[in-house]
């Protein structure tokens, strides 16, 4: 008797640079039109110019994982820079949280940390998906 092993379908590790850029398209346009209004309802003490940066940063960002997304077989020192940089994102979110924890509302808490648990959730699949994307 053979049995025929059950495998998940592999998807194309394209898509998740796809989705991060449209992603961080939209997260850079709303932080640069309501930072003020967000910094409010987080009851964040930092300036409303920390989120307009943060939203002026994630435009060459998007444009970054449109690249690797557009590319047939991005060079690896890319894929490995943008994986990095999304460490460094999820560390920085870290950060935040402890260093905030006290002094941010609920709602900013919840929008500072849901917005790391989906940066984190990206860079696992972006990590899955590295060798098939750069081979």
């Amino acid at each position: 008797m053979t049995t025929q092993a059950q495998t998940l379908p592999r998807l194309d590790p394209h898509l998740v640079y796809f989705a991060d850029a449209a992603g961080s398209l939209a997260m850079g346009a709303g932080l640069l039109v309501a930072a003020d209004q967000l910094t409010d309802l987080a009851a964040w003490a930092m300036p409303s110019a920390f989120l307009s940066v943060i939203g002026f940063l994630l435009l060459p960002w998007a444009a970054f994982n449109l690249w690797i997304a557009r590319s047939a077989r991005p060079a690896r020192a890319a894929v490995a820079a943008n994986i990095v940089g999304d460490f460094a994102w999820v560390a920085g979110t870290a950060l935040l949280v402890a260093v905030h924890a006290t002094g941010i509302s609920g709602l900013g808490m919840v929008l500072l940390v849901g917005q790391g648990i989906a940066v984190g959730g990206v860079l696992a699949l972006k990590l899955l998906g590295r060798q098939a994307l750069t081979d």
